[in-house]
């Protein structure tokens, strides 16, 4: 696969961001994705009812629905924590 860089994300998240989407990708359940707890999982409320999200960084989350039933996530998206 080739690199491909936007100039949306910042330079110094592409790394962790990669890892945490291919941790995303290989969770079976939501349990796979409380470890690490750095991870922070979370149901989300409010607006974003039906999502969840793990922390990137203290200012960037991963927000994404997560089906238990089939063990995968949809509608994955970056967000700088506007959610809060």
């Amino acid at each position: 696969m080739e690199d491909i860089h936007s100039r949306n994300i910042p330079s110094d998240l592409e790394g962790r961001l990669f890892r945490k989407l291919q941790m995303i990708d290989d969770a079976t359940t939501d349990q796979d994705l409380r470890v690490p707890p750095s991870n922070h999982f979370e149901k989300l409320r409010g607006s974003l009812d039906g999502f969840h999200s793990i922390r990137v960084n203290n200012q960037w989350r991963l927000i994404f629905r997560w089906n238990g039933g089939r063990g995968e996530a949809s509608d994955i998206h970056l967000d700088d924590h506007s959610y809060r």
